[in-house]
């Protein structure tokens, strides 16, 4: 019997179609979300989703379960699922978001300094106001997360002639970065920060990392610029912090809770700048994952998973 490949994702025919003119033997079941799932899930094989709104029933229910493409970097919501058997192989889709991420940052750092919120209303309510703005020229920004998109994060910021600072576990030399600090120092590194920008993943080290010592080091000139994971951030510290304007504001992505509820306190500050988690939500997106899935594809029917791309270890 050939393969089934289940694919949960809103664009799911986009997949099916590339990967069945790649191999034509495979059968697929699509899903738009988990909430339209097949009854019968027992012959998937190959699971190809983001995965945040499945269910520990529907993993128990995947008895012939063997691989999980996620389509996203981050796989702590599929790690953590109980019903996940050990010897299912989850790659990711690590190596894709450099440039999109990359673009979100920037996008947040300018929205937020630059008073974005302000602007939109003057041009609603036929404003003309000229006010200064400052540049990112010359300023420093302290990235952390030296990944993929901690690199090219970092040299999309040096063409803008910046002086770029790289927090990580494992402090090594990497194109873009002027200095690399361990994470250990964090708060020293927030010091020197213009912009401190959050990439990280939610991974059990890295929860509420970013907490009141973190922000009380900082500059009150500098900016809060948080695309990784909204773990990764005590919510009332920052609060705190931008409040009592011992920071100049936030350009915010990724929240604890999404949606973010509608009594946050973020929605209303005057120095916060949000998106709605946009970070990789982007037109291209099927475009730039749809290679690494092919070559995937093809290892896994071959009998080849372990040498797939971007293995999760767990």
């Amino acid at each position: 019997m050939t393969s089934k490949v289940l694919i949960v994702d809103p664009h799911a025919e986009i997949y099916r179609d590339r990967l069945a003119a790649e191999f034509p033997a495979l059968r697929f079941a699509l899903a738009p979300a988990a909430a339209a799932l097949p009854a019968d899930v027992s012959d998937v094989a190959a699971l190809i989703c983001f995965g945040v709104d499945l269910k520990e029933d529907f993993f128990r229910a995947a008895t012939g379960l063997k691989w999980i493409q996620c389509l996203a970097t981050g796989v702590d919501h599929l790690v953590r699922q109980p019903a996940l058997e050990p010897e299912i192989v989850i790659t990711s889709g690590r190596g894709i978001h450099g440039a999109p991420m990359r673009e979100m940052v920037v996008y947040l750092m300018m929205g937020a300094s630059r008073d974005v919120r302000r602007l939109a209303a003057d041009q609603k309510a036929h404003v003309w106001d000229r006010r200064f703005w400052s540049l990112l020229y010359g300023k420093t920004a302290v990235i952390v997360g030296v990944g993929v998109i901690g690199g090219a994060t970092a040299q999309l910021l040096k063409a803008f002639g910046m002086r770029v600072i790289g927090v990580t576990r494992t402090p090594r030399s990497v194109e873009g970065f002027d200095e690399m600090i361990p994470t250990g120092r964090l708060p020293e590194a927030a010091a020197r920060a213009d912009y401190l920008i959050n990439i990280l993943p939610a991974t059990k080290d890295n929860l509420l990392l970013f907490d009141g010592k973190v922000f009380a080091a900082m500059k009150p000139t500098a900016y809060y610029i948080s695309a990784g994971r909204g773990p990764t951030v005590d919510e009332p510290a920052l609060i705190a912090a931008l409040r009592e304007g011992r920071i100049a504001g936030a350009g915010l992505d990724v929240f604890q809770t999404e949606p973010l509820p509608a009594d946050s306190p973020f929605w209303d500050l005057p120095n916060v700048f949000i998106t709605p988690h946009l970070g990789g939500y982007i037109v291209e997106y099927e475009e730039l994952i749809l290679p690494l899935i092919v070559d995937n594809m093809r290892l896994f029917l071959s009998g080849r998973p372990g040498e797939m791309r971007n293995i999760v270890k767990r």
